[in-house]
């Protein structure tokens, strides 16, 4: 049970973590701020959604583990790029200047420019396997449908008010789902308890 709650901390945890990135962006970049939230807040979050994947994987192993693999890549490019705007901030180097010097590395390039938006493409396919599945309420899903398309519109056209939406969106599915769970676990350890006392 106690892991069980780890997860649901982990899924409220981490998307308010990166809903903060927006706050401190500097002319739509980044930043050390921002980034570093970008960078810690996947730990937190992917811990949570790896308790999604345990929950997804009875009644979908396939697609499930597929989808597991859809967000490691996906960590991995937030990261990435949280780790960018970080290390611009530090180094005093311009946005476009960073983009420049990728030209001299192109499969460096092209790895983070796909790894990029895996990460909202796999919340999208949550909130789907979620609808197909049950596993959450529809507006939950729903909500991450719609999260994850405006999520990297709102890193594209690099208005903060769009960002902040966007990330609210995330958080309100996901607070929702790290209660469900919360809640869940709790119920289960009681069960547990009032059984070991028969």
């Amino acid at each position: 049970m106690a892991i069980q709650r780890l997860h649901a901390l982990g899924l409220a945890l981490g998307p308010v973590l990166f809903a903060l990135s927006p706050i401190f962006w500097t002319d739509g970049h980044y930043g050390i701020a921002g980034g570093i939230l970008i960078a810690v807040s996947m730990v937190p979050w992917v811990y949570g959604l790896i308790g999604e994947y345990e929950r997804l994987r009875r009644p979908l192993p396939v697609v499930a583990g597929l989808w597991l693999l859809l967000l490691l890549v996906g960590m991995f490019g937030s990261i990435a790029f949280g780790l960018q705007g970080f290390f611009e901030g530090v180094f005093g180097v311009t946005h476009r200047a960073a983009l420049n010097a990728f030209e001299d590395y192109p499969p460096i390039s092209v790895v983070l420019l796909v790894a990029g938006p895996i990460f909202p493409l796999a919340i999208g396919v949550l909130g789907i396997l979620y609808w197909f599945t049950d596993s959450a309420p529809r507006w939950a899903s729903i909500l991450l449908c719609i999260a994850a398309v405006a999520f990297p519109l709102a890193r594209v056209v690099r208005l903060e008010w769009v960002a902040i939406v966007a990330d609210v969106i995330m958080v309100v599915a996901f607070w929702y789902l790290a209660w469900i769970r919360w809640r869940r676990a709790g119920r289960m350890f009681d069960e547990i308890r009032v059984a070991s006392h028969e």
